[in-house]
């Protein structure tokens, strides 16, 4: 970076305290209401963010019970087994449940764990082939309980199709804090015209007041013989104080517009002033600077990685379903019609699924090729506003070193001009009043030209920083 430093004096004097651009910034930032609606959206942005990836890992629990009354009746004809059933049962059911899951965010595994309780309670009227033998009442009891851990090792592997939505929703947060950012700061460039605008008429106002005060100053010394010679002197005078009194009309319209943006400020005690000393950093890499700063181009970079993110998921949708488990479940049972016995049954599990559909999936093939496409796309974006941005810093660049050199120029015309050479000639007697005047009117023009060269170079230097996003002053 290529600091040019210049420096020029403007002559001219205040007696309240100034009120800087930056103080100018500092109190819109934190008193316009604008920003603290867009300061919500960004909270908001953010909570959906979080609840993404809380919603994503959070244990899942369900719990669930049954009670119910079972009645079955049976009958059969010519029946001629020896073996008994059951022809009218009546049960009372009764059932817990439980499941817990979890997903884990870092690797898209998942772990279920499950208990069942079930009581059932039967009545049964046993018959065989000679009819009706006997009541029994059985109890039962069947506990049942697992756990399971699913990894996937080929679609979703390290969940990059389940944590699509939240690894989007964190580049779009993202994208959202460089929006308030841009937006903050192309309200800032907005208001800051109007600062430095205010400054302009506050300055030309001043400079045209010193050359009334003169030239009344000098009406005085004339004599009273010379009444023809006041008359002239008195029309310009008149023709000053027309464009003072429109100057102040601007500048009074000027004070409302900054009291809108910033209602703290005090005109009266506060006055608006830019500094005396114009200085501003110029970029030699601009390139480079514009890559590594711009927001604009920081934006469009994260379309890249979204689209990116996005074919990344459809080109693992494309892999088969191959997914490894480990279980392990135990049941519990008691018992039967006839022997009332106990049971119990521990199964442990490990196990590869490989599922593929040959027919292949069409629709995620043409959403993928879609956003190939599309990245080509945002990379010409980019590309085009890499190039926009570069030309635009590279002119405003080209237009401050110009404002530098006739602001340069000017301040040795006001230098060399010799202000009171007419007007001493006059005095003695050798000159005419018109010379004098235009020799008056003439330094005056330069001084008014050097503040609005002065001028337009602060509003180039506003441009030029909002273009290298650095108006903000984090």
């Amino acid at each position: 970076m290529k600091q040019l430093l210049l420096v020029f004096i403007l002559l001219i004097s205040t007696s309240v305290s100034a009120y800087t651009q930056s103080n100018f910034i500092d109190q819109l930032l934190i008193s316009h209401e604008f920003f603290e609606k867009e300061m919500i959206n960004l909270k908001i942005k953010k909570l959906e963010m979080d609840g993404d990836q809380a919603n994503y890992g959070n244990w899942s629990w369900d719990v669930g019970a049954q009670i119910g009354r079972i009645h079955k009746d049976k009958q059969k004809y010519d029946y001629i087994s020896s073996t008994d059933y059951a022809r009218e049962t009546n049960q009372d059911v009764r059932k817990i449940s439980s499941d817990l899951s979890k997903k884990f965010f870092t690797n898209g595994s998942e772990l279920n764990l499950s208990f069942d309780r079930y009581l059932p309670v039967k009545d049964e009227k046993m018959y065989d082939k000679n009819g009706y033998q006997k009541d029994k009442n059985t109890t039962e009891y069947l506990n049942d309980a697992s756990i399971s851990w699913t990894v996937p090792l080929l679609k979703n592997k390290d969940g990059v199709i389940d944590q699509r939505t939240y690894d989007l929703s964190v580049l779009d947060y993202k994208d959202e804090k460089l929006l308030l950012a841009e937006t903050q700061e192309d309200f800032i460039e907005d208001k800051v015209f109007e600062f430095i605008d205010w400054v302009g008429f506050k300055w030309q106002i001043d400079t045209i007041n010193k050359a009334i005060n003169k030239l009344q100053n000098i009406r005085i010394k004339i004599t009273k013989n010379k009444s023809r010679d006041i008359q002239v002197l008195t029309r310009f005078i008149d023709k000053k104080k027309r464009l003072l009194l429109s100057l102040k009309s601007k500048l009074k319209a000027q004070s409302g517009l900054l009291l809108a943006a910033v209602k703290s400020i005090d005109l009266t005690k506060d006055l608006p002033t830019l500094p005396s000393i114009f200085y501003v950093d110029l970029i030699n890499n601009v390139k480079h600077y514009c890559q590594a700063n711009i927001r604009d181009l920081h934006r469009i970079d994260l379309e890249l990685q979204k689209n990116s993110r996005t074919i990344k998921t459809y080109k693992n949708s494309q892999l088969a379903d191959f997914d490894f488990t480990i279980s392990a479940s135990r049941d519990d049972n008691k018992g039967n019609y006839t022997s009332y016995s106990k049971s119990s049954e521990t199964i442990v599990e490990t196990k590869l699924v490989f599922s593929y559909p040959l027919s292949g999936d069409i629709s995620n093939q043409v959403y993928l090729d879609k956003y190939r496409f599309k990245q080509r796309q945002i990379e010409l974006k980019y590309e085009n506003k890499l190039k926009d941005v570069v030309s635009a810093i590279k002119k405003l660049k080209t237009d401050i070193k110009q404002g530098l050199i006739q602001l340069k120029l000017t301040q040795r015309q006001i230098k060399q001009h010799k202000v009171d050479n007419e007007l001493d000639l006059y005095f003695s007697g050798q000159g005419d009043v018109r010379f004098a005047i235009i020799e008056q009117d003439d330094y005056q023009e330069l001084q008014l030209e050097k503040i609005e060269i002065l001028i337009n170079l602060y509003k180039n230097k506003l441009k030029y920083n909002s273009l290298l996003d650095r108006l903000l002053p984090y």
